[in-house]
């Protein structure tokens, strides 16, 4: 009797599991594949119309290194600091300590500037202390702008190949401008119009602003979002632990936010952010294969279903070493290490689902000269100009009435 209890219990467990898993990889399939990336927009605004915000505690060598890659054409650029630094090439605008509002820690950093600072372009720039931008075309017609990301490593192979492997399911992001609501925003390289911002202000408490400010102009209506594939490079984690803090924030935030979202929208985000923690926990799924112990219903549709959730796995691992162009050495390496990377990226998304956070963590940063590989900033960015090159073709060959 105790062991049919056990194995009923194990079931309901495995397929509540499995059924959430292969929910949320369906999905991502019919973004992806059924409705397919967003036209391409043509640039309509120049570079000379965005000025350029660098959000910052007071990482100063950190920040030089962001601002000595912005190229020239981007003349308006303003860091945005807690306290004092010096930063060539830039005006530092610290927040006073005085200052009060809603929104704490970085959003309490945004809503100063939008109110103290004054803004004659038309767009701003946000992009994180460490955001590496060599090239900027300029900027479709649109009220936000989201601009790809592409994490660089750090100190830590495990935290880049999370990174990698996140990369290739974050493809999706080219699909969100024909969503309703985008399902998440990345606020280290995004372009907000100026009057958007300032109807929509950042005076909000959350630990995700990027998103809950997306979320929050979306449902305001009338407004558009276009993915603009210039890739703005940011470092991976320093640190396993490091890695599991930003995502148990990442989690926290949307989940605190979610109520933003039409319904149907919040049980997607519920559905995905579940999916996403109960990795963690995947290996357990794979315990009727391995032991005679423990067994669940209908075997053969389990088999099949977990094989399915195991191919998406190494497929995203996949995705992500196209995305970055990396040596097959690398590959190799992330398909042998895919199930403990895929474990440890979920890892701070569990511990959100049951004890989330309230407190805004600033992940680690080190300035690029002392990056664990001296070469490894340097030599991304040159394979990504070549990616910038037909990136900005494409862009160059749709005409302004097209859009």
């Amino acid at each position: 009797m105790y062991n049919q209890l056990m194995d009923l219990g194990f079931t309901l467990f495995a397929w509540t599991v499995l059924t959430i898993f292969f929910v949320a990889t369906a999905f991502w399939l019919v973004e992806v594949v059924v409705v397919g990336r967003a036209r391409r927009e043509a640039i309509e605004h120049e570079p000379a119309d965005v000025e350029v915000r660098v959000m910052t505690v007071a990482a100063e060598r950190v920040v030089q290194a962001t601002v000595d890659q912005l190229p020239a054409e981007l003349d308006t650029v303003r860091v945005i600091a807690e306290r004092p630094i010096t930063v060539e090439g830039a005006e530092v605008c610290v927040v006073p300590s005085e200052f009060e509002c809603e929104a704490t820690r970085k959003g309490r950093a945004l809503e100063w500037a939008r109110r103290e600072l004054n803004c004659t372009a038309s767009y701003i720039l946000y992009l994180d202390e460490d955001t590496l931008l060599r090239e900027f075309p300029g900027l479709p017609d649109a009220d936000i702008v989201q601009l790809s990301e592409q994490p660089i490593r750090s100190d830590s192979w495990l935290t880049y190949f999370a990174e990698v492997f996140r990369m290739g399911f974050q493809l999706e992001q080219a699909v969100f401008p024909k969503l309703r609501y985008p399902l998440y925003a990345w606020g280290g390289g995004i372009a907000v119009r100026k009057h958007l911002e300032d109807r929509i202000t950042w005076d909000v408490n959350t630990v995700t602003e990027d998103t809950n400010f997306v979320w929050r102009a979306f449902q305001a209506g009338e407004c558009d979002l276009q993915f603009l594939n210039i890739r703005a490079m940011n470092q991976a984690p320093p640190s396993v632990r490091e890695m599991i803090y930003q995502r148990r924030r990442w989690i926290s935030g949307a989940a605190r936010d979610s109520h933003l979202l039409p319904r149907r929208y919040q049980l997607l985000a519920l559905m995905r952010n579940a999916a996403w923690g109960l990795v963690f926990v995947s290996p357990l799924l794979a315990l009727p294969l391995v032991t005679p112990v423990s067994v669940v219903l209908f075997p053969v549709v389990y088999g099949y279903v977990l094989l399915f959730q195991v191919v998406g796995l190494f497929g995203w691992a996949v995705l992500g070493y196209w995305y970055y162009g990396e040596r097959p050495l690398v590959l190799a390496a992330l398909l042998v290490t895919i199930p403990l990377v895929a474990v440890i990226h979920a890892a701070g998304a569990f511990w959100a689902i049951f004890q989330p956070t309230t407190e805004f963590r600033v992940t680690q940063k080190v300035p690029p000269s002392e990056l664990e590989d001296g070469k490894v900033a340097e030599a991304a960015i040159t394979e990504r100009d070549a990616d910038y090159e037909r990136t900005v073709e494409e862009a160059e060959s749709v005409e302004p009435w097209q859009s």
